[in-house]
């Protein structure tokens, strides 16, 4: 049986977010940001196990926090590194071999759902990199060093990527082995590190306009609307 891990990630240093308190642990309505994400995961019936990615001088409070509770699956908490690329690197070392099929998902945006999940693992079934991703409602432009606009592509073909985001366990490890021997760590996401290294195409399949990731207070303060609709 194909086994499939969730990594969640929650590490981040949260810079842009300019709050004392990091963006996964802010309390959305009484509950950690990461918690929604988190709480999806464990109740969906096709994520096996969860590796929780945490800053490190968080993870002996957050273990102990999770002692008290009964959990429905294995969740493991694991430290994060000083990037994004080092603590999905970190999940990756801990996997277990029976994972076939890895979600990684960003902690910073907690309105991820089963349809989301399920878009990703359903497209794995027959590719082997997949990506949430929406339409860009906005014009791109291209531009030079002294902000000068150079060219504009085609919205059309301008889309806006997301997490979660779902891969084959060996095509994930060796793009993480190219990169970490060649030292090339600057990667956004998993996707674009796939497609840098020509590992195999990226299936792009249906985001949510919904699934916002809180990178500024305004987007917070849009969170905490879009949990208050009726």
């Amino acid at each position: 049986m194909k086994k499939t891990t969730a990594i969640l990630l929650a590490a981040g240093k949260s810079e842009r977010f300019k709050n004392k308190k990091l963006k996964p642990f802010l309390l959305l309505n009484n509950k950690a940001v990461y918690r929604y994400s988190l709480d999806v995961f464990l109740a969906h019936h096709k994520i096996d196990t969860i590796i929780l990615v945490l800053p490190e001088d968080l993870l002996l409070s957050e273990k102990e926090r999770f002692k008290k509770e009964v959990l429905p699956k294995t969740v493991k908490l694991i430290a994060g590194g000083k990037t994004r690329f080092e603590s999905v690197k970190n999940a990756l070392s801990i996997l277990n071999d029976s994972a076939e099929n890895i979600l990684i998902h960003d902690a910073a945006r907690p309105f991820i759902n089963n349809l989301l999940i399920d878009n990703c693992l359903l497209k794995l079934k027959q590719e082997k990199a997949v990506s949430c991703a929406i339409k860009s409602t906005d014009t791109i432009v291209f531009t030079n060093k002294d902000k000068l606009a150079v060219s504009y592509p085609e919205r059309d073909n301008i889309m806006r990527i997301q997490t979660p985001q779902a891969f084959k366990t060996d095509i994930l490890k060796t793009a993480y082995s190219l990169a970490t021997k060649e030292r090339k760590t600057n990667f956004t996401d998993d996707s674009s590190l796939i497609q840098y290294y020509n590992l195999t195409s990226v299936y792009l399949v249906s985001g949510s306009e919904e699934n916002i990731k809180i990178t500024y207070t305004v987007d917070f303060l849009l969170a905490k609307q879009l949990l208050e609709k009726p």
